[in-house]
């Protein structure tokens, strides 16, 4: 079956015009998705349109990504990105919803429902915990002096993402490369390609531990993990189990950094049998 194409709406957040797409009923459950750092809201294409069946899907651009209108210098932190799902939640009009974030995203998730217990019905978090490493603290400033690359159509950008990896794509199909590239790049005045971010928000990264916001979420919690991924650590995968009554862990084979292009089918089914668990 061919995908549906999502609607696309905006809302306004801490004066900023933010982007989002929008699948499914709006009577069923709400299920909002936070993209990773230096992605957009259509990496969640394929999934989203396959919860739809069941969900109404909500996938944000976040400040500074996609669609979404870019921020000034230093307004890039997790605090102010949850602040924007808290924005959308407002603009929904709902009084509970299923919170989904990958990555960067996942911790934007957690800061969320450890400061909305009430309004988050479950959270699932796709590789990341609440410390980053050393690693990542060094190399996102870093990235935010260097100029961005400069393309002359979708495929070299797809070379350039191949030849770089960071880790994130060894086991990623092809279709997932195109489909990423197609939506992350923009012409400039040049004629030429280039990403669709501000690079600005590398300058902001933080390694804030996240502890007092794990520690208050009450809520279903489901983290999903890559096992060829060494971004959470064993001792903040155990702690974090450990802080959250309940809590379950699925470890995905054969997947790295982000699990959901690596093997999207195995996502879905940890996503949908974590739901399925709590009636949700």
């Amino acid at each position: 079956m061919a995908m549906q194409h999502p609607v696309d709406r905006t809302f306004i957040s801490n004066g900023l015009k933010l982007h989002y797409l929008e699948w499914g009923s709006p009577n069923a459950t709400p299920l909002i998705l936070i993209h990773h750092m230096n992605s957009h809201a259509h990496t969640w294409d394929r999934f989203a349109d396959s919860m739809s069946e069941q969900y109404r899907v909500l996938a944000l651009d976040m400040r500074g990504h996609g669609d979404s209108q870019w921020a000034d210098p230093g307004n890039y932190k997790t605090v102010d990105f949850a602040s924007d799902v808290e924005a959308l939640v407002n603009h929904l009009g709902v009084s509970r919803a299923i919170i989904l974030g990958g990555s960067v995203g996942g911790r934007v998730a957690l800061v969320y429902a450890g400061q909305h217990q009430e309004q988050t019905a479950a959270l699932i978090v796709e590789d990341v915990g609440p410390v980053r490493t050393a690693e990542s603290a060094a190399s996102f400033p870093a990235m935010a002096k260097v100029a961005d690359p400069e393309f002359n159509d979708v495929s070299e950008a797809i070379a350039y993402w191949k030849a770089h990896p960071g880790g994130h794509g060894d086991y990623r199909p092809d279709e997932a490369w195109e489909h990423i590239a197609q939506h992350s790049i923009k012409r400039k005045a040049n004629g030429k390609f280039t990403f669709k971010r501000d690079k600005a928000m590398f300058g902001d990264f933080e390694t804030l531990a996240l502890w007092d916001h794990v520690e208050s979420i009450k809520c279903p919690f489901l983290l999903i993990l890559g096992d060829a991924s060494s971004t959470v650590s064993e001792e903040h995968r155990d702690r974090m189990i450990q802080s959250i009554p309940d809590s379950t862990l699925v470890t995905v084979e054969r997947a790295g950094h982000i699990v959901l292009h690596d093997k999207p089918q195995e996502y879905e089914r940890a996503v949908r049998s974590f739901l399925k668990e709590h009636n949700l």
